[in-house]
């Protein structure tokens, strides 16, 4: 393989993980089961994201040249509702207590939203916890099996996922924003909207710039954003003889007759809560 390189492309990827639920205040599991709404304080949160957001990044409105990719769940849905309401140039919607009003009953999204284009990919929902949904996340699995045992309900009624199944499908959602770079050989920025079990996925396990095996548990706040700027490089190649498995492990990415090369770098801290009001940062918000 001739390994010489060209001038690449920059994706500039925002992970934002959805606002406050009333089980994250609780500090129960939610996982892809339970499709939990926002708490009044959460919708505020959204809001006032989508605000700072446009302010310290110098978007325009519509975000022209951005993607914005949300999980199809309802606290996802509802987060970019609020963000897009507070995103609104000249927006004058409210982050205080009456906030919560501008959120419909409807939040079926079109494919618009306040001339902001969005994109739904369930690909995005949170990680498929089993039998743990729903229970206080102090409890393990093993006991949470134990306990749906003694209620008539077998360990195989609850699905549930491995890490290495969520990147999968959250690499997939990556790749295909990564295609679609090569393709328009600029830079682009891209908004995903998820859950707390995806980001940390990603993190650590794709991009591996937040911790490993046995390392502290990666805290991401509810409504917080972690930006990674995703470097992408053409390969010159001679030949396309790598099986995927290698492509895979060394990020890099088929498209078409071209292989392309990517590295992360995490720009700021994980979780960032620096765009939330700070009247408005939950207490209990990462889980």
């Amino acid at each position: 393989m001739n390994n010489s390189t060209r001038q690449g492309a920059l994706l500039k990827l925002y992970l934002f993980r959805h606002g406050e639920t009333e089980l994250n205040r609780a500090g129960i599991v939610q996982g892809a089961g339970v499709d939990a709404s926002l708490t009044p304080l959460g919708f505020r949160q959204a809001i006032g994201v989508g605000k700072s957001f446009v302010d310290r990044n110098s978007v325009v409105a519509t975000f022209k040249e951005w993607n914005i990719i949300c999980s199809t769940m309802a606290r996802t849905r509802e987060t970019l509702m609020g963000f897009c309401l507070g995103a609104q140039e000249n927006a004058n919607a409210t982050t205080d207590e009456s906030a919560h009003e501008y959120l419909p009953d409807d939040i079926s999204l079109p494919s618009e939203l306040y001339s902001i284009p969005i994109i739904l990919d369930a690909r995005l929902k949170e990680k498929a916890q089993g039998a743990r949904e729903n229970k206080r996340n102090d409890i393990t699995q093993e006991t949470a099996e134990a306990m749906e045992l003694k209620l008539g309900n077998p360990p195989s009624a609850f699905f549930k996922e491995s890490d290495e199944e969520v990147a999968v499908r959250a690499l997939g959602v990556v790749e295909d924003e990564i295609r679609r770079v090569t393709q328009s050989h600029t830079l682009s920025s891209t908004l995903m909207v998820t859950h707390g079990g995806v980001i940390r996925v990603l993190l650590r396990d794709i991009f591996k710039v937040g911790g490993g095996p046995g390392e502290e548990r990666i805290r991401v706040f509810n409504s917080s954003i972690s930006q990674i700027n995703v470097h992408i490089t053409k390969q010159q190649e001679d030949t396309h003889s790598d099986s995927a498995a290698t492509t895979a492990n060394r990020n890099m990415l088929v498209v078409g007759e071209e292989v392309f090369e990517y590295t992360a770098t995490l720009v700021g801290p994980i979780g960032d809560t620096s765009y939330i009001p700070p009247h408005l940062v939950s207490e209990r918000s990462d889980w």
